[in-house]
């Protein structure tokens, strides 16, 4: 029962001790509540009935202490809860986050987003909810159970066979709600995802739905997938409906047989006013638990969904990995010589044995400090090619070798400090712009810093900022255009001094007489850098030292500019269209 929700044990190590403190006191609130109904038979049958003063004042005085004690301890319990609760939610969250970060970019082709976010977010808060409610019942239902059994037996032992019917109709009652809902709670859980899978994409895209005048259109998306997620979230609260007010007749129906059968054994002499009372409190303190428990199923059921769905994250192995036996780079630097020896991939979604590889059979040489261009129409594999080498992806045939030795061999955290990239996406983080370029080198002096920015030719805009270099970077970036967020992602790949600078179409946003600017001084700057360049358009890779043209995951042609406007009629067509009429 609710495997994953004990799984969550493991969070809780060297934390046990205030949890039996916590279980501790709410046993002592249990026992005080369970001595009232003592007192409520003893004010009865000898104070009020015997005409007692005294012996109904003592009596009503201990009924106070024992509810004010019980209160005090319960009180106390709470307190604990409320920090059990928050540092579930905290171990989690943060346990999660970590996992995340060690995700390569196949595992997060299967989690999106919007669907980690909804993760680390609403299943958190209902498993944090979950677990305040087990510290504030957990050892209550034992107590109060087993303490009036007991006080039941030794004062109306002729009225037990009551509670054989009850107990055993609640507890089938509870089997069948369990096993119906847990699968209804997760298909609610994931049409949240859908929900905001939608709001996300539309929120991210406002200013494309506003351009193209759709908010028609999205509210009627929008409105789908939150009517689904209504209808999921009914299905299971429905059934929950069903539960609490059956519960309640149970305990209806036993209180009714008891005040019956107690009626007729008072009539016989065999039981007494008091004990008939104590009697139907001590049945009220056996089926509360149950009743309590039925209130929160529907919290638990949602947990262990919720749980489920943590746990798949957590036990998601990375997709890349180092070696387990791992050659130690040398202390000199790379010199940035790349080879692909018959290198082929394809993702990992694509199984089909009739697939065509994104890669096929690359075989190509980069000599150290020479810059490099991979030209070719969308989706012929350029940006694979060049994800391969730090490692985003692992090619399935063949190997890559980076001054010789298998990139494979190399830990990963050392790869990348010598394989740079800047990404297609321009990605800039909240914070400074000084933060934003030295991201990948933390203790870049302020000197590389500026000369970083200048080879991206993003100094200028940055000291035309009043705030310059400490001027803030809205999330996303979204502050800056999209040429100056490329910029100073260039500025944050050149700031690390890698062996390798990758620029994987990231002068797109640039125009031509910039883009021109910031190879020559990439150039100039890192003249010893290996260099390679993604694009689409001929101006980014006519002064490049070897150029290679793809199709289809294979290279089909490879040179100069001048080589290949010779030689391929491709090159020689994607020149023409872009440039006009190829030279004589």
């Amino acid at each position: 029962m609710l495997p994953n929700l004990r799984r969550f044990v493991c969070f809780y190590r060297g934390y046990e001790r205030p949890f039996w403190i916590s279980q501790g006191l709410l046993a002592i609130a249990t026992i005080f509540t369970l001595l009232i109904p003592l007192m409520t038979e003893t004010l009865l049958d000898d104070g009020l009935l015997q005409d007692n003063q005294a012996v109904m004042v003592e009596s009503v005085l201990w009924m106070v202490l024992f509810a004010v004690l019980s209160a005090v301890f319960t009180i106390w319990n709470g307190w604990y809860a409320v920090r059990f609760s928050e540092f579930t939610a905290h171990s989690v969250r943060m346990g999660l986050y970590k996992k995340v970060q060690t995700f390569e970019f196949a595992n997060l082709d299967r989690f999106s987003a919007s669907d980690l976010q909804v993760r680390m977010s609403s299943d958190i808060t209902i498993i944090k909810t979950a677990v305040q409610l087990v510290i504030l019942y957990l050892a209550q239902a034992p107590v109060m159970f087993i303490g009036a059994l007991i006080l039941i037996y030794l004062n109306s032992p002729e009225l037990m066979w009551i509670l054989l019917i009850a107990i055993p109709a609640i507890l089938v009652l509870m089997w069948i709600y369990i096993g119906k809902v847990q699968p209804l709670f997760q298909v609610r859980q994931q049409q949240l995802d859908g929900v905001n899978d939608v709001m996300q994409e539309n929120l991210a895209g406002i200013r494309v739905v506003k351009a193209f005048v759709q908010s028609a259109y999205e509210n009627r998306r929008f409105d789908r997938e939150n009517q689904a997620l209504k209808q999921a979230s009914l299905h299971p609260m429905n059934y929950a409906m069903i539960l609490q007010p059956s519960l309640v007749l149970v305990v209806n129906v036993c209180t009714a047989m008891v005040i019956w059968f107690g009626g007729v054994s008072l009539t016989q002499g065999v039981a007494t006013v008091g004990s008939i009372v104590a009697f139907t409190q001590y049945l009220g303190s056996i089926l509360m638990p149950l009743v309590i428990l039925a209130w929160v199923a529907p919290q638990f059921t949602a947990a262990e969904a919720s749980a489920e769905r943590l746990f798949e994250v957590i036990d998601t192995v990375p997709a890349i990995a180092d070696a387990p036996q791992i050659k130690p780079l040398d202390s000199t630097p790379a010199t940035g010589r790349l080879i692909f020896d018959n290198v082929s991939f394809h993702y990992p979604a694509d199984q089909a044995k009739d697939c065509e590889p994104v890669l096929c059979d690359i075989n190509l040489t980069i000599e150290p400090g020479q810059t490099v261009a991979f030209l070719g129409a969308t989706g012929c594999g350029k940006s694979t090619l060049v994800n391969l080498i730090p490692r985003f992806y692992d090619a399935m045939a063949g190997r890559i070798t980076l001054d010789g030795q298998d990139i494979r061999e190399i830990p990963l955290e050392k790869l990348r400090q010598q394989v740079c990239i800047a990404l297609q996406e321009a990605v800039l983080f909240s914070g400074t712009v000084r933060d934003n370029l030295a991201y990948g080198y933390p203790e870049a002096t302020e000197d590389e810093l500026v000369a970083a920015a200048i080879a991206a030719d993003a100094d200028g805009f940055v000291r035309a900022i009043p705030e310059g270099y400490d001027a803030m970077v809205k999330r996303r970036g979204t502050n800056f255009s999209g040429g100056q967020r490329q910029r100073l992602s260039i500025g944050r790949a050149i700031a690390v001094h890698p062996s390798v600078l990758i620029l994987d179409d990231s002068t797109s946003a640039l125009d031509m007489a910039t883009e021109a600017h910031v190879q020559d001084a990439i150039k100039g700057m890192m003249a010893t850098t290996t260099t390679l360049f993604v694009a689409q358009r001929i101006s980014t890779v006519i002064a490049a030292d070897q150029i290679f043209l793809l199709e289809r995951g294979r290279i089909i042609a490879r040179g100069t500019h001048d080589e290949l406007l010779q030689s391929s009629p491709l090159y020689q067509e994607i020149y023409e269209s872009q440039l006009g009429g190829v030279p004589a």
